[in-house]
């Protein structure tokens, strides 16, 4: 190995890897801040409704077809001039093929501004390093990690989604059976963060699906208002799937994959999601009386496999935690906003890292672990109840 390419390896790992974590970590931040403020709602559902006025238009015209795909992209190459564009397209079933153009293009500046800053720093640390390393490397990387940026315009796009298909100027789109939201990089890989079948879901086909554990996975489904329970679905992959109002007591998904699934408004009693991969996940207004998330993780967020997981964190707004089992779960930046903790088990030391009303507090079995291993309530006003 050249003493250029050793230059380069240490700039790699002592300086673009943490550079690259930490803009992770602050992205992840400035979207939970902006979504909570309704910022960033404003931000993307205003170019969404336009989208939608021109499509009515076309269709009325007759130019355009019921749409199947909503195509949200970011681009790339406008990062040579330091901008983050984002493209609105609507498509009919034949997608790509469908050459009747009707898109809404726009920046979005506050993530603009985090990826010049990254690529400022690189590029100074750089010249420290070596000065010899290539000015190349430092767009190589720009132009790589641009993907990080990419992974967030896809969550914002999911956690969107339901607002943009029950908005008013939606509503008028004609659209076809199948129809779907997509976001990705522009004419490139993309991933459905949003589902309509306009068929109903075959439950019993589902349960034997989901328990034959064949390996399959059940990622990006539409399965809302099915009932599933008292299932074994143990290790299956949900990933992205709604399944809202749906009923899933006493089922077992413990060691699943359940990355950003929706299950708001779902009967949940007796669940066991324990180990289970929960980041991003919706529970609002679930029954999850008696549930089991121990040593689930759903944290701070992580690139797992090439994606960002943990953007905005679990939901749990207005859900029913009583005597649910929370020992070891992850859920650092979950929200609780109104959630009933009555008899929830939590381990002591996370009462510091996670976001709880003073009245949950008191609700919540604070536990530990004793000498043997066994878990023991603490008896102390400052975690909560005697």
């Amino acid at each position: 190995m050249t003493l250029q390419q050793q230059s380069l390896q240490l700039w790699l790992k002592q300086e673009v890897e943490s550079r690259r974590e930490a803009l992770i970590r602050q992205l992840g931040t400035v979207v939970r801040t902006r979504f909570q403020d309704g910022s960033l709602i404003d931000e993307w559902m205003e170019p969404f409704r336009r989208l939608c006025v021109k499509i009515q238009a076309m269709q009325s015209a007759g130019n355009k077809r019921p749409i199947a795909f909503v195509h949200v992209s970011w681009l790339r190459s406008w990062l040579r001039q330091g901008k983050m564009l984002c493209s609105l397209e609507a498509y009919d079933d034949t997608w790509y093929l469908d050459r009747t153009s009707c898109m809404e293009i726009f920046e979005v500046p506050w993530l603009s501004d985090h990826v010049t800053t990254y690529y400022q720093a690189i590029e100074s640390t750089r010249k420290l390093v070596d000065k010899n390393i290539p000015h190349t490397e430092s767009f190589r990387i720009l132009m790589e990690d641009a993907a990080v940026a990419g992974q967030y315009v896809v969550h914002i796009v999911r956690a969107m989604a339901s607002r943009m298909a029950a908005c008013a100027e939606f509503q008028q789109v004609r659209r076809a059976d199948d129809f779907r939201i997509r976001a990705g990089e522009y004419m490139d890989l993309s991933e459905d963060v949003w589902v309509e079948l306009n068929e109903p879901v075959d439950a019993a086909a589902v349960h034997q699906w989901l328990e034959s554990k064949d390996g399959s996975l059940y990622r990006y489904q539409d399965w809302r208002g099915v009932h599933l329970g008292g299932g074994d679905y143990e290790s299956s992959d949900l990933a992205y799937t709604h399944l809202t109002s749906s009923h899933l007591s006493n089922c077992c998904f413990r060691k699943s994959i359940c990355v950003g699934v929706d299950f708001s408004n779902s009967r949940m009693q007796q669940i066991d999601l324990a180990q289970s991969v929960i980041y991003d996940a919706n529970f609002s207004g679930c029954d999850l009386q008696g549930a089991n998330f121990q040593e689930a993780a759903g944290g701070e967020p992580i690139i797992l496999e090439g994606q960002v997981l943990g953007v905005f964190g679990v939901n749990f707004a207005g859900a029913n935690l009583q005597n649910a089992n929370l020992l070891f779960t992850d859920l650092t930046h979950a929200c609780f906003e109104n959630a009933n903790m009555n008899g929830a088990k939590v381990i002591a030391s996370q009462s510091a890292s996670w976001s709880l009303s003073e009245e949950q507090k008191q609700q919540i079995m604070w536990m530990e672990e004793d000498e043997q291993g066994n878990f023991v309530q603490v008896r102390h006003l400052e975690y909560g109840r005697e």
